[in-house]
């Protein structure tokens, strides 16, 4: 399944289930069923305990309940599970270079931090694997492209033969 935040489906649990410091908006992932609905943060939830809530940025609708605070780790999933560099828009010309580098940096720590995690447990299929690999080569190109400000004799880099 092709993500798109536009298609995504966000849930939260319903008023009184639980606390409501844990009612977050979590986002569906396309791994979810009829009997167990999976979010893009791979927490599993009983659907009998859920109710469809507006995503960010979505009017609340009948069928919509108002949304709790969003699930920090579902957002960052599916943003990066999302192609959003194939469309350019006005605040992508606004971001710095310095301010792209580190929004592609944090990303690339994340989706690592998951591969280190769900490696060993043999749960890290090849969509996951294809997005990281993905990541970091546009982190790697970032890097290169990127030409520093300022550069001193005592910040140059040094080959091998100079250490």
């Amino acid at each position: 399944m092709n993500a798109s935040a536009e298609q995504a489906i966000w849930f939260q649990y319903r008023p009184g289930v639980v606390v409501d410091s844990l009612r977050v908006a979590h986002c569906a992932a396309p791994t979810s069923t009829n009997s167990v609905v999976q979010s893009w943060c791979r927490l599993k939830f009983d659907p009998a305990n859920l109710e469809v809530a507006a995503g960010p940025g979505e009017p609340v609708t009948s069928e919509k309940a108002p949304a709790c605070a969003p699930c920090a780790a579902c957002l960052l999933r599916l943003t990066a599970a999302t192609d959003t560099g194939t469309v350019p828009t006005a605040h992508d010309s606004e971001a710095t270079d310095d301010s792209k580098l580190a929004v592609v940096l944090r990303k690339a720590q994340w989706l690592l931090d998951d591969a280190a995690h769900y490696l060993p447990q043999g749960t890290y299929d090849q969509r996951e694997r294809d997005t990281l690999a993905a990541t970091l080569d546009q982190l790697a190109g970032l890097i290169r492209e990127q030409v520093p400000a300022h550069i001193d004799a005592a910040e140059q880099p040094r080959t091998q033969s100079q250490l």
